[in-house]
C-alpha cells in the first residue's frame, strides 16, 4: 500500500502540535496551583530586584560602605523605609543590594553542584561495577558529614570571599544530585529507546549525554529549584558566622549577624534581612513544588 507524498509533510506539523499541546497542559497544571503561581511571582520579583535593585535604591553610597553617623538607628519612616543601622546606613538599600549577592551565590552553588553531581551520577549509573562503587562510596562519605559543617570547614580553609564561599558550599552540595541522577540513569538505561540507540551503534558518551541525561533533566530542574532556597539559607548562615561575604559588601546573613547585637531595641535592623531570607526560601520552595507537579509524572494527580 503506497503512501501519498503529502502525508509525510504532516509529521513536522503533528510533532509541533504535540509539543504545543504538552506545553499547554504543563502550563495548565502549573497555573492550577495558586501556591505555585505565587512562588513563581516571588522568585521573579526577587530576580528583578537582584538585577535592577541597585539602580533605584535611595542611598547608593551606602552599598560601597558610605556612612551617616547622624542618622543612626532611625526607625522605619517615609525617608528610610526599613530604618537605619548603627552606621546610619539605610537598611532598605542594604537589603536590596544584598539580594544580588545572596541570589547569585545561591544560583552559583546549585548550578555547580548540579553539574558535578550530574556528571558523577551519570557515569556511576551507566557504567556500574567498580566505577559505581567508587563514586557512590565517595558520595556516602560526603553525606556522613553535615553539609553546613563541611562548608564551614572548607570556607575557613579557603578564606573569606564570594568565590571561596561558592566553592565551599558547592563541594558539600553535589552528593544529593549524584544520587538522584544515578537512580534515574539506572532506570532510563534499560528503556527501549536507549536499547535501540545502542543497537544502532551509538557510543557510550552519546548514549549518556544525548539519550539518557536529557530524559532526567526534569528531575534535576526540580531539585535545583527546591535546593535554591536552602542554598541561599546556607550562604546566609556562613555570612552570619563570619566566614562568608565580608562587609562592606551587603549580604543578608552578614546583615543579620551585625544586627543581632542591637535586638530587640532596634528590631528593624534584623527583621527586614530576615524577612528577605524567608521570602527567598519560601518562594523557591513553592516554585519547586509546582515544577515537580509539571515535570515529574509520578507526582501528577
Amino acid at each position: 500500500m503506497s503512501v501519498a507524498p503529502h502525508d509525510f509533510g504532516d509529521f513536522p506539523r503533528s510533532a509541533a502540535a504535540a509539543r504545543f499541546e504538552a506545553w499547554r497542559r504543563a502550563f495548565y497544571r502549573f497555573s492550577g496551583s495558586r501556591l505555585s503561581v505565587i512562588g513563581l511571582g516571588i522568585c521573579v520579583f526577587l530576580v528583578l530586584v537582584a538585577i535592577f535593585g541597585e539602580s533605584f535604591v535611595p542611598y547608593p553610597q551606602h552599598v560601597t560602605g558610605g556612612i551617616a553617623p547622624r542618622a543612626r538607628f532611625l526607625p522605619p519612616s517615609a525617608t528610610h523605609w526599613f530604618g537605619t543601622n548603627e552606621l546610619g546606613q539605610d537598611v532598605f538599600t542594604l537589603v536590596v543590594a544584598g539580594s544580588r549577592v545572596s541570589l547569585l551565590c545561591g544560583f552559583a552553588v546549585v548550578f555547580a553542584a548540579a553539574v558535578v553531581g550530574t556528571v558523577l551520577g551519570g557515569i556511576a549509573g551507566y557504567y556500574g561495577g567498580w566505577t559505581d562503587d567508587l563514586i557512590m562510596r565517595l558520595t556516602d562519605l560526603k553525606l556522613t558529614i553535615p553539609g553546613l559543617i563541611l562548608a564551614m570547614a572548607i570556607a575557613a580553609a579557603l578564606g573569606p570571599g564570594i568565590v571561596n564561599m561558592i566553592i565551599a558550599v558547592s563541594l558539600s552540595w553535589w552528593p544529593g544530585f549524584a544520587r538522584l541522577v544515578r537512580g534515574e540513569v539506572l532506570s532510563k538505561k534499560e528503556e527501549l529507546f536507549v536499547l535501540a540507540a545502542r543497537a544502532l551503534g551509538a557510543s557510550h558518551a552519546r548514549l549518556i549525554w544525548r539519550h539518557i541525561v536529557p530524559n532526567v533533566l526534569g528531575a534535576i530542574v526540580i531539585k535545583m529549584s527546591l535546593d535554591m532556597g536552602f542554598a541561599i539559607l546556607t550562604v546566609a548562615a556562613l555570612g552570619f558566622i563570619g566566614i562568608g561575604v565580608k562587609p562592606p559588601t551587603p549580604e543578608w546573613g552578614s546583615l543579620l549577624a551585625i544586627a543581632r547585637g542591637y535586638m530587640p531595641e532596634f528590631w528593624w535592623t534584623a527583621v527586614f534581612p530576615g524577612l528577605a531570607i524567608f521570602l527567598a526560601v519560601f518562594g523557591f520552595n513553592l516554585l519547586g513544588d509546582g515544577l515537580r507537579d509539571v515535570l515529574d509524572p509520578k507526582a501528577r494527580r
